[in-house]
């Protein structure tokens, strides 16, 4: 978790320095989002039963950045507030993006999430003795597109799928916690 935070405030404090460079664009990104908790239990490698615990629409709003690495490759790294229902995240996915055609792109990247009410999730699954049983930090992988409608305005679309398992409770390599989010939104550079 240390490691991730100092790799995000490293990031923030050489943006400047990005800036200045001529491929360099910085914006907003806001939309809406949906998120699917779901839990599972599998026992030698067999999954028995999973459910989704919630599944919840809500919004999300944030920085973005655009670095040209070529012409048609470029890196778009974010930093968002996620809230679906009563969970929240602070994520950060770094895209790789690649423009198909001239405007429409493709993406496909990591993304770290950080819960910022783990416990809510703990309410949802009835985990009442279970202190610390679901993590905070997670890691997911993306993909989506997107479509430059005007030269700083794009809309696009991503769905990310959590690969680490939240659940660290008692039993934890039986049981599982993942979150899948889908987005769909609008990026302004400025």
């Amino acid at each position: 978790m240390k490691k991730v935070l100092f790799t995000v405030f490293l990031s923030f404090l050489f943006l400047p320095g990005l800036q200045a460079q001529e491929d360099f664009k910085f914006g907003v990104t806001g939309g809406v989002v949906n998120s699917n908790v779901r839990g599972g239990l599998s026992a030698f490698g067999f999954n028995i039963a999973s459910g989704s615990v919630q599944n919840k629409f809500g919004f999300f709003v944030g920085a973005t950045g655009d670095v040209g690495i070529s012409e048609k490759l470029h890196v778009q790294p974010e930093l968002l507030y996620v809230n679906a229902g009563n969970l929240g995240y602070v994520q950060l996915p770094i895209m790789a993006k690649y423009y198909i055609i001239e405007k429409l792109y493709a993406q496909v990247g990591p993304q770290f999430s950080f819960s910022t009410n783990a416990d809510e999730i703990k309410d949802l699954l009835s985990l009442v003795d279970a202190e610390d049983s679901i993590k905070s930090v997670g890691f997911d992988i993306a993909f989506g597109a997107g479509y430059e409608v005007l030269e700083n305005l794009a809309v696009q679309a991503r769905f990310a799928r959590e690969i680490t398992n939240r659940y660290s409770g008692p039993g934890n390599s039986f049981g599982s916690v993942r979150a899948s989010n889908f987005y769909v939104g609008v990026v302004f550079f400025l």
